[in-house]
């Protein structure tokens, strides 16, 4: 993981500030301001031009702002609060320079460090931006807002813990706060703990029923946990509230129940984003499985070839048969299960918090799941060991057996002794090894009905060296073939049943 902790001196002396253009005139500016400024006094003119940008009026605050930029003033308020206004105009290098202005003529002020993180995040410099709130917090131990947007620089930086421990100190500080609340929910839901994130967010939903953000960030919880019908209300309900929300949009795509509504709701997407390269390519799966290949074909003769997702598009368009496809878990799972000899138990290597393990439960009745529940065994590239933990705590499912431990230290001993064979098997131990390991030893409970699912199959940067890799070594040594019956592009699933038998 990177050193998230480099000392960065965010506060260096910028000596000169830039003359930024402005869409107005600036004799104008003075003929509107001179007179004002003939009766009141800079610090009435100042509080003027913060009223009118705290009102949403950016014109006439950016004249005030300006007018007193160019007069040779000095005072931090107005650099921190014109910062503030070009980052919300998207001059993010412009709004950096005035915040450090701002800085470097008030060290101890907490507000510009704290516009200034906003804007260096969103230039994508992270670990400075995390050193700028921090210095923030350091000012002012009680700036709410500084703390729920640490979390989410936290959050991009993968230190899920620290973000959770910072946006609930932003809850304690503003209890009325319902972006903290959101963007906790949205952490928790990383986290894996689903259901305290679903009564945040509908906490956040209670304090601004208007707040598109919470709307779909609830959506996404309520269709991890299956609630896929009021997941598609939310989501609609956040479209609505914010038509261009590009997020939302994909998020509806990825709750389609067929190939055509897929390629509707793709193109509504397109229309708010139109460069996003993964929603073209996801088209061109859609009309590649309705028989259109031509999208497809040119994508890759682009320089997007390499794509991990076209990768993963290749590989599905050279099988002897275009498998079904699906637009989450649920919708995958529920193929499988009406496939499936439902009459037999299903296994499970990889359990975490169980989510997946529920689901199957409630059809097949009888599962066997299997994990170290302290995380992943070790690195799977830029994951780091013991990533996905469940803190060792294993769940208690009616039906449900649990071996928690290594496979190679498990399986050998589960598998000792004869074992019912499998109407499903889901792998989601991610790592080829552990993948290959239970393979291994689930030969024994695979027959040509059994349905073997694969939880991070293609479209991941190194897919070709996980799960494929296992499944395609194990075949080859076992002197088997496969068909490959089901794939999500979106959720990284594959469905397979072996031949050879």
């Amino acid at each position: 993981m990177e050193e998230y902790y480099k000392q960065k001196k965010v506060n260096k002396k910028v000596n000169e500030i830039k003359t930024f253009p402005i869409p107005f005139d600036l004799n104008q500016v003075w003929e509107d301001i001179s007179d004002a400024s003939n009766s009141l006094t800079k610090e009435e003119i100042i509080h003027k031009a913060s009223r009118f940008h705290s009102e949403g009026n950016t014109s006439e605050a950016a004249k005030y702002y300006r007018y007193f930029i160019d007069q040779g003033f000095n005072d931090h308020r107005v650099f921190s609060n014109y910062g503030a206004l070009l980052k919300s105009l998207g001059n993010l290098q412009e709004a950096e320079l005035s915040l450090r202005k701002a800085i470097e003529l008030n060290p101890n002020f907490a507000d510009a460090y704290y516009n200034l993180g906003n804007t260096l995040k969103d230039l994508g410099h992270l670990q400075e931006a995390e050193l700028s709130l921090r210095k923030a917090i350091e000012l002012n131990s009680n700036f709410a807002m500084a703390y729920s947007n640490l979390g989410n620089v936290l959050k991009d930086l993968g230190n899920l813990q620290e973000a959770e421990l910072s946006l609930r100190k932003a809850i304690e500080l503003n209890p009325n706060f319902a972006m903290a609340y959101s963007n906790l929910g949205s952490v928790l839901k990383d986290l894996g703990n689903l259901q305290e994130a679903q009564l945040l967010l509908r906490k956040a939903i209670e304090l601004n029923p208007h707040y598109a953000m919470a709307y779909s960030n609830l959506g996404i919880v309520l269709r991890d946990l299956g609630n896929l019908q009021e997941a598609e209300l939310l989501t609609l309900r956040a479209i609505e509230l914010q038509p261009k929300f590009a997020d939302a949009a994909w998020n509806l795509y990825g709750l389609s129940n067929n190939v055509q509504e897929a390629e509707e709701r793709i193109y509504h997407y397109l229309k708010i984003n139109k460069n996003n390269l993964n929603a073209y390519i996801s088209l061109s799966a859609l009309k590649l499985h309705q028989g259109d290949p031509l999208l497809f074909y040119e994508l890759m003769e682009s320089k997007h070839k390499n794509h991990a997702w076209m990768r993963s598009i290749q590989w599905v368009s050279t099988l002897p048969k275009l498998p079904k496809i699906f637009f989450n878990r649920w919708c995958f799972f529920d193929n499988a299960i009406k496939e499936s000899k439902q009459d037999r138990p299903f296994y499970e290597f990889g359990v975490w918090h169980a989510m997946s393990f529920k689901y199957l439960m409630n059809s097949l009745k009888k599962g066997y799941g299997f994990d170290t529940f302290v995380g992943l065994p070790e690195d799977w590239h830029n994951v780091k060991q013991g990533t996905y933990s469940a803190e060792g705590i294993i769940p208690q499912i009616n039906g449900g057996t649990f071996v928690a431990g290594k496979f190679e230290d498990t399986l050998p001993t589960f598998f000792a002794e004869p074992r019912p064979v499998a109407s499903i098997i889901n792998f989601d131990a991610d790592l080829y090894s552990s993948t290959l390991c239970a393979l291994k030893h689930s030969n024994a409970i695979i027959d040509k009905h059994t349905i073997l699912i694969f939880d991070e199959f293609i479209t991941n940067n190194n897919w070709e060296q996980d799960e494929y890799k296992a499944l395609n070594e194990f075949c080859r040594n076992n002197n088997y073939t496969y068909e490959v019956i089901a794939i999500s592009y979106i959720t990284k699933q594959v469905a397979v049943k072996l031949l050879g038998f």
